[in-house]
């Protein structure tokens, strides 16, 4: 037993009346009596009470400064991994009978990658965990305790400079699900019966490197129907990832078209890729036929987890969020249906997840709905008004956005916060013409290809690209004008430029055949005519392609008056938020007569025929 000193005697009956409160976590101490003598004048009971005094400093201090550079330990044996390697817990079982219970466990580096924490192994001090309403912070032994409830979950938050455990899908395996009696027969199945708490929930970490420079994938709504469409996915988007290097990858929800039986595919495909893969959940990701509320989610919560959660990597925290609020019947909308809200025990989750993270780090937020069309979307913003360095991205919609929020959208920041609304996957829905693979054009109702996302950091620093799905990296617009134009007509011919990953912050300008002179465009919102063109054209093709939407990111201008008869080059050059510089060119040939003037311009034998410059 540890030796006592006059200054902790002192201190000693200040924490006795606490340390009875919390009596149960004693049970931690082997070989603890069951009924102790508790008095601190007993030698054994102020032996534990000074050893707990540093559990329980340990547990109530932030988690600042602790989670980059976790502090370990040297471990001791527990029991095996549960088969699916997602967390380690122990054969032995709880007797608590009440719905409300202590998770306990210990959070380790698993130095010999045997799923189990041993002589070997080195815990951790200071790590997050959480269950989804309390954070605590793990003691200078590595272990925790948190409440859980029935239906509820315990989850670890990665720490910086170390993975969890990762199933054959490369699925995040961070969590613990407690269902002691599963999930309710729905269409879908959700969670086996995991019976009684277990004794230990134990998490295990592993090593890896994480530069302060790293790029992550974003696809926005896959969405299939059934698995022809995940063969879609396959082809026009995961083939050309195959290898990537990429630190992770995160779905932004909508992952199935309410087919819930496609997750496992689609995970399988994903898979290919060969990355860790986060996911969060949408509106068609839910059990529709679940007749309470806390049921909504079992599909979701079986296959992936807790709908809402947070981790690290590099210096970057990222938050998933749950935006998806089912709401009971209403007069206007008589059936259960989804709004846009987080929900009271959600925000309070992230205040506290928050304020374990400095103001000056990297904060990215990841959902489903856009941040704009959620309820309670002041309540969220207060949360995040002072982080200059926070962004936000979400999928849904099915285009592509930037969106600068300020004061008139009800964010009181010193500093806008830039929220992304991110191309999809499915584009419209796997709608559209095929093409010579079979593959619907999908093209979204924005006028931009499907796609997916690279999100770029470094430090507080970050940048996305868009990508289209099986185009070349350097196709970032489409330019729209009449292919054929009476020379007495080109001053009000107009030209259109879908810059795909454009914003308020981009710019846009064009230039004829080997002209220096630049036309600046201007910024429009209405729907791109390409993609009015293409929605006329595919009328009765099936599945049906969705109607267009005023773009986000369309430009447009009109030619110089006085193009001589001939065939022009336009070329256009975009700059984007960034400072970085994209071309494109389109052809147009100039038909009619013109008697020669003052005003004409561009003769055909200045035309340039070649490409980009």
């Amino acid at each position: 037993m540890p030796k006592s000193d006059n200054s902790l005697d002192r201190r000693l009956p200040q924490v006795e009346k606490l340390l009875k409160q919390i009596r149960i976590t004693l049970s931690l101490i082997p070989d603890f009596p069951a009924k102790p003598k508790m008095t601190y004048r007993n030698a054994t009971w102020r032996s534990l009470v000074a050893a707990f005094t540093l559990v329980c400093l340990s547990v109530s201090m932030p988690a600042k400064g602790l989670v980059q550079e976790p502090i370990l330990q040297t471990g001791e044996s527990v029991e095996p991994p549960q088969p699916d390697g997602a967390v380690t817990v122990s054969s032995e079982q709880q007797t608590e009978t009440n719905r409300d219970s202590i998770a306990r466990g210990v959070v380790f580096s698993d130095v010999d990658k045997d799923g189990r924490f041993g002589p070997g192994d080195s815990a951790f001090v200071g790590i997050r965990v959480s269950n989804g309403k309390e954070i605590v912070v793990t003691d200078q032994n590595g272990r925790y305790e948190i409440p859980i409830q029935e239906g509820g979950a315990v989850f670890v938050i990665k720490p910086t400079g170390f993975r969890t455990a990762l199933d054959a899908n490369k699925l995040p395996r961070f969590f613990y699900l407690h269902k002691p009696n599963g999930s309710p027969q729905l269409k879908f199945p959700g969670s086996r019966p995991t019976g009684p708490l277990p004794q230990s929930i134990d998490f295990p970490l592993y090593q890896q490197p994480e530069p302060p420079a790293f790029k992550i994938l974003l696809f926005g709504d896959p969405q299939p129907r059934n698995n022809t469409e995940v063969d879609y996915v396959a082809q026009d988007v995961v083939s050309e990832l195959i290898g990537d290097k990429s630190a992770f990858g995160v779905t932004l929800g909508d992952i199935a078209f309410d087919n819930l039986d496609t997750f496992r595919t689609l995970n399988q495909t994903i898979a290919l890729i060969g990355i860790p893969w986060y996911n969060v959940i949408g509106n068609h990701d839910l059990n529709l036929d679940a007749t309470e509320r806390e049921n909504i989610n079992e599909t979701f919560e079986a296959t992936y987890g807790p709908s809402y959660y947070s981790f690290d990597y590099g210096q970057v925290h990222f938050v998933v969020l749950d935006n998806i609020d089912w709401a009971a019947p209403t007069e206007k909308i008589q059936r259960w249906h989804y709004e846009g809200g987080l929900g009271e025990q959600q925000l309070d989750f992230l205040k506290k997840d928050l304020a374990m993270i400095p103001e000056t780090q990297m904060v990215v937020l990841l959902m489903h709905i856009p941040i704009i069309s959620i309820k309670d979307k002041s309540d969220f913003f207060k949360l995040i008004e002072k982080r200059p360095y926070c962004v936000s991205i979400s999928g849904h919609t099915h285009d592509h956005r930037h969106l600068f929020l300020g004061k008139e959208d009800g964010f009181n920041g010193e500093k806008k916060h830039h929220h992304i609304v991110n191309v999809t996957v499915s584009g419209s829905w796997w709608s559209g013409a095929r093409n010579d693979n079979q593959i619907p054009h999908a093209t979204m109702t924005d006028g931009a290809p499907n796609g997916y996302s690279i999100m770029t950091f470094d430090s507080n620093g970050y940048r996305l690209d868009f990508k289209a799905a099986g185009l070349p990296a350097s196709e970032q617009m489409r330019v729209h004008v009449a292919a054929t134009v009476d020379t007495n007509e080109t001053q009000n011919t107009d030209v259109w430029v879908n810059v795909f990953n454009g914003s308020e912050e981009s710019t846009v300008k064009m230039s004829l055949d080997n002209d220096d002179e630049w036309i600046e465009f201007r910024k429009t919102l209405e729907p791109d005519p390409h993609f009015v063109d293409l929605w006329k054209r595919d009328e009765g093709v099936e599945p049906k392609l969705s109607k267009p939407k005023d773009c986000f990111h369309l430009w447009t201008q009109k030619l110089p008056a006085g193009i001589l008869p001939g065939v022009h080059l336009i070329r256009i050059q975009t700059t984007d938020r960034h400072g970085r510089t994209y071309h494109a060119h389109r052809s147009i040939r100039v038909t009619g007569t013109q008697v020669p003037s003052a005003q004409a311009t561009h003769s055909p034998e200045a035309t340039v025929t070649g490409g980009e410059e």
